[in-house]
């Protein structure tokens, strides 16, 4: 199938965590979700020093 959404026996009803978006010339691909997310996020090292007796 190539087309962007398909709904069977239901309309309009997904998570907003769901990507959605066009397929081909239709959009720049998809939004509302993870994948359009991880375009704008940077992988981050943070290193925190705790006490030590704070450790299990």
């Amino acid at each position: 199938i190539r087309t962007g959404t398909v709904y069977v026996n239901c309309y309009d009803v997904f998570d907003s965590n769901t990507p959605f978006g066009g397929f081909k010339d239709s959009g720049i691909g998809r939004e509302n979700g993870e994948l359009g997310l991880r375009n704008y996020l940077e992988h981050k090292t943070v290193i925190i020093k705790r006490p030590e007796d704070s450790m299990p």
